[in-house]
């Protein structure tokens, strides 16, 4: 067969062993999640350490992003991703295997972290240099999609072992499968194409120089942070929210969050679609972006039945993800003089800024206003970031800087 889904099958191995590196980095993110409980009594730590454990991952891959995209630019993407996945694999490994003090902890989540920042820089270049112009939009999706499988997965993963092998031996298998798809990726490292740019020796400053003097570079950077922002209050808070809002246990509130999290990979695929066959990425974005906040901010008036409440947040979902792919070519159409690694690195650390600022500001909702105010707070980032795309020239096709 010489094509599958309208990709060469060349373009075929290389998005799969793209995108399932892609999915081991967030599976890692979630992973650890329902390990908590065990992993705190065995340590004899708090929920406030283990917290600035999860904190110290998202900070180290918010610092190396960038860097790590110019380290792309210098050596290429196939040597970054393929260090940079063995490192985070031998970190989880090792956090399951050797960890008996938080000190320990603390280092190899930090190890971790650097490891997770090569995944943006290193996975958008190396799809820009192997995918066709034309199919571009849809291989975003795949991608977007393979990461939204791994927090999905990541949970269940770790749950399903537990059990049987313990917290420690449910850590070390997913550490000991990405190990396993570092070796795959040099053994089949061919079909992902480098391109064929000279490769820029700019100092990193000049490069943030650059970054942050282009307002559509810092205005999809805010975009990013405000999508961030307005996800996080729903992944995170929700569960806590809903519980006085409807007097409902925690088992049944879960499952509006699960819609949510369904709703997002439903329209991920058709968006990629899309994505290649639109001109005005405005639209798409503002569109989408403008839809969500509004079934957020009425999932948050609690006027509502549950399962409308369940509904409304599927759709919610699905209104973000639709826009994933046509926010991703966005970025990849904003400057011409600049490499993409790079400005995807850069713009995406806005996730890990939106992350960073979440806990913060949800918790800081939740424990002084009405529980309703969390889904407020996401209807709210949620229209700033579709604001700051009137603004952005870059989300208009043949308009950039």
């Amino acid at each position: 067969m010489e094509a599958v889904a309208g990709f060469p099958r060349r373009e075929v191995q290389a998005i799969s062993l793209i995108g399932f590196a892609h999915m081991l980095s967030h599976l890692y993110m979630l992973a650890l999640a329902p390990m908590a409980p065990s992993a705190i009594l065995e340590l004899g730590i708090s929920a406030i350490q283990w917290g600035g454990a999860l904190a110290l991952f998202a900070v180290t891959t918010g610092i190396c992003q960038t860097p790590m995209g110019v380290l792309v630019e210098r050596i290429g993407g196939r040597r970054v991703l393929i260090g940079g996945l063995l490192l985070n694999a031998m970190a989880f490994f090792a956090i399951g295997a050797y960890v008996t003090s938080y000190l320990e902890l603390m280092v190899l989540m930090a190890i971790a972290g650097i490891g997770n920042s090569v995944f943006h820089p290193a996975d958008y270049s190396l799809l820009n240099s192997t995918v066709g112009e034309k199919r571009i939009g849809r291989a975003f999706s795949i991608h977007n999609f393979s990461g939204q499988v791994g927090f999905i997965a990541g949970p269940l993963v770790t749950v399903a072992l537990e059990p049987f092998i313990g917290w420690r031996g449910a850590i070390m298998t997913i550490g000991g499968v990405g190990m396993v798809m570092t070796v795959l990726l040099i053994l089949f490292s061919a079909t992902i194409n480098e391109g064929n740019k000279i490769k820029k020796k700019s100092p990193i400053k000049d490069r943030l120089r650059d970054l942050m003097t282009s307002k559509p570079v810092m205005l999809f950077f805010v975009f990013y942070m405000c999508s961030s922002l307005g996800n996080f209050g729903i992944t995170q808070f929700s569960v806590l929210a809903f519980q006085p809002m409807y007097g409902l246990e925690k088992v049944a509130v879960v499952i509006a969050l699960t819609a949510y999290q369904i709703g997002t990979l439903v329209l991920i695929l058709p968006g990629g679609i899309m994505a290649d066959k639109v001109q005005r990425y405005d639209f798409v974005m503002f569109f989408g972006f403008g839809f969500a906040a509004v079934a957020m901010f009425l999932v948050g008036t609690g006027v509502l039945p549950f399962w409308l409440v369940i509904g409304t947040l599927c759709v919610a979902g699905a209104m973000r993800g639709g826009v994933n792919a046509t926010r991703d070519v966005a970025v990849r159409h904003v400057i011409r003089h600049l490499p993409i690694g790079t400005v995807f690195a850069f713009v995406t650390t806005g996730f890990t800024a939106g992350q960073a600022f979440g806990g913060v500001i949800y918790g800081y909702l939740f424990d002084n206003y009405p529980p309703s105010y969390i889904f407020y707070g996401c209807a709210f980032f949620t229209v700033i970031g579709a604001l700051t795309v009137l603004f952005n020239r870059g989300t208009r096709q043949g308009d950039v800087s």
